[in-house]
């Protein structure tokens, strides 16, 4: 997927890109802090050594589309075109991991959980095992 950067040159946006601006909006939404996400991406495998560059990039482009009308859909479907078939559990995953560890399951966010992870393409029964994981590594056995 391509975010036209200036009228010359369009900015690509990679996998990784995808995930990140899916934590970026987790957050844009009341779930976590900024120091929650590079704290949750430094733990997380998977992103690179420049994941943390991207995300300072990505995190005031992400917030302001959000903020838009109709801008939570917007970037559900560019995250949604950074997603092939192969990538489509583990980036939910992430998601649902961020959330389960700094969320509160309230309705808003499984409601969220639920909308990307149709923007993704992944399937209602897919979902309910990936969150229900989510849950379980992120519940305290203390």
């Amino acid at each position: 997927m391509t975010i036209e950067k200036t009228a010359a040159k369009p900015m690509e946006l990679s996998l990784q890109d995808g995930a990140l601006a899916a934590l970026v909006l987790a957050r844009a939404l009341g779930v976590g802090d900024r120091e929650q996400v590079d704290q949750f991406i430094e733990q997380a495998p998977g992103f690179s050594s420049d994941a943390m560059a991207r995300l300072d990039f990505l995190d005031p482009l992400i917030c302001d589309m959000a903020a838009a009308t109709d801008g939570l859909e917007a970037v559900l479907d560019i995250i949604g075109a950074t997603v092939s078939t192969p990538s489509i559990a583990p980036v939910y995953v992430l998601l649902a991991d961020y959330i389960a560890l700094y969320g509160k399951a309230t309705p808003e966010e499984m409601r969220f959980l639920q909308r990307f992870g149709e923007a993704i393409g992944i399937d209602r029964l897919t979902r309910a095992a990936l969150d229900s994981a989510a849950q379980a590594r992120a519940t305290s056995l203390t």
